[in-house]
């Protein structure tokens, strides 16, 4: 029994030294993750903007200098591309006034806290001389960066956002702006921004917008496609597609790119080359392969050697094709110009003739004959506005064979005209509609349907219902 007992001693003796050790061992870890501050707070610097010359940065990124050139800060070395400005001075801001959390205020192991090699080395030069920072590991218990200051003692720590800056690389200060936003009030869209040409693997051809040669009407776009076919661009194309190339920038500026590193960004295999013509100059974006695990995208300019980053939801035209870009109308005629209309359905033939007279306060006094027959003349604008609504979905070049089962021949004053035709397709639901010759549409059949009851109902004197 005594030797029982002296056993159970002697287990209870261990484990109390083995929770003793547990501890202490936690408690050292502790410390080490997260030191408390030993002396409250100072200033590791504090310099006003006027009296610095120089804030010189090495990391692992590069070396760089922020200088003072005049009254303005300039990166140095980096003269020939266009830096913003802001981010420089807030840099600068956050650098000439570093308030300091203290670690120790004696020598330390520096290698424990990342300064034996330190991740950054920050030099201030002013009228005072110069004062150099050294940047450790960053305590992501704290949120903080270790740091010390050459010439004195002890270990201080930083918040994020102030050492982050130290170990930027000189590229996060590059303008990443490639095509210059509009001015609305002062500025025209169509004499900024003159051609696209869109090219991707996925395209039997490139999409090709260009200015309209026609000038725009009402509810039209100043853009239309010239290729896979020649057709106006949708007002929603225009504003939404195409206008988001003024403003164009990249997210961020990666470094230098190398012809010899192509394949490594996708570049020898490009997801899409976008030309753009703007401003007078043309600039050609290539489009890579996806940078990380996110959405974004590697990115090279035709006159920059700098490798950029661009989010997806900025390349409009990555997975666009024509069928998101044409106007939904096959042809627009003003009625305003038109002095016949001609329209065959199947077997059927009908004349419409538009005759004008006077020009008073209250316009022109419109009269229209159907094969000979009076109809009410805002009866034939509404049944005219639904003859312009062709069904239109989707763009289809097919040269299409046999008989068109609709023929619309507009004539205008001057003598001139426009042809809309419609022809059966296989699917027996579906038509090609093809203008002024060209095959370039496909659309629902059952319009046709719709244009007959309406026409019945002109000629009859009946409400035209336009919706269907």
């Amino acid at each position: 029994m005594a030797g029982k007992k002296k056993m159970l001693f002697s287990l209870c003796a261990a484990l109390l030294i083995l929770t003793a050790a547990l501890v202490f061992l936690l408690h050292s870890k502790e410390k080490e993750e997260k030191p408390e501050a030993s002396g409250g707070t100072c200033m590791l610097t504090d310099f006003e903007a006027e009296e610095i010359n120089r804030i010189s940065i090495e990391n692992k990124e590069g070396n760089y200098s922020i200088a003072k050139d005049g009254k303005e800060w300039v990166l140095t070395g980096y003269e020939d591309y266009k830096i913003e400005e802001d981010s420089l001075e807030t840099a600068v801001r956050n650098l000439l006034s570093i308030s300091a959390d203290i670690i120790f205020e004696e020598p330390f192991d520096r290698k424990v806290y990342g300064l034996e090699e330190p991740e950054a080395k920050v030099n201030i030069r002013g009228s005072f001389g110069e004062t150099t920072l050294y940047l450790g590991s960053f305590n992501e218990g704290t949120s903080s960066w270790y740091v010390c200051k050459e010439g004195q003692d002890g270990l201080f720590s930083i918040g994020k956002g102030i050492g982050d800056w130290m170990v930027y690389s000189p590229f996060v200060y590059f303008d990443t702006i490639l095509i210059p936003p509009i001015e609305p009030q002062t500025e025209r869209m169509t004499e900024r921004l003159t051609g696209i040409v869109v090219e991707r693997p996925d395209l039997e051809e490139p999409l090709r917008i260009t200015v309209a040669e026609e000038p725009a009407q009402a509810y039209t776009s100043s853009y239309e496609l010239t290729s896979p076919v020649h057709v106006k661009t949708s007002l929603k194309a225009m504003n939404e597609e195409i206008g988001s190339l003024l403003g164009f920038s990249a997210d961020s500026v990666k470094g230098w790119y190398q012809e010899t590193e192509a394949a490594a960004y996708g570049m020898d295999r490009p997801a899409m080359v976008m030309t753009v013509s703007h401003d007078g100059v043309t600039d050609t974006f290539t489009i890579g392969a996806a940078a990380g695990e996110g959405t974004d995208r590697y990115m090279i300019c035709s006159n920059s050697k700098l490798l950029y980053t661009i989010a997806e939801d900025k390349l409009v035209f990555l997975h666009a094709s024509a069928d998101d870009l044409f106007f939904e109308l096959a042809l627009l005629p003003d009625i305003n110009k038109v002095q016949q209309v001609s329209l065959k359905l199947g077997e059927d033939e009908f004349l419409f003739l538009l005759t004008r007279q006077g020009k008073g306060q209250d316009g022109e006094e419109l009269t229209v004959t159907v094969n000979g027959q009076e109809v009410d003349a805002s009866d034939f604008r509404s049944f005219y506005s639904f003859l312009l609504e062709v069904d239109i979905e989707k763009i289809n070049t097919d040269v299409h064979e046999g008989n068109p089962v609709m023929r619309i021949d507009y004539i205008y004053q001057d003598g001139t005209g426009d042809t809309v035709e419609a022809y059966p397709l296989e699917d027996a639901r579906r038509m090609g509609v093809v203008v002024n010759g060209e095959p370039e549409f496909e659309g629902r059949i059952a319009y046709l349907d719709k244009v007959r009851t309406e026409l019945i109902h002109l000629l009859t004197g009946e409400e035209i219902d336009t919706n269907w």
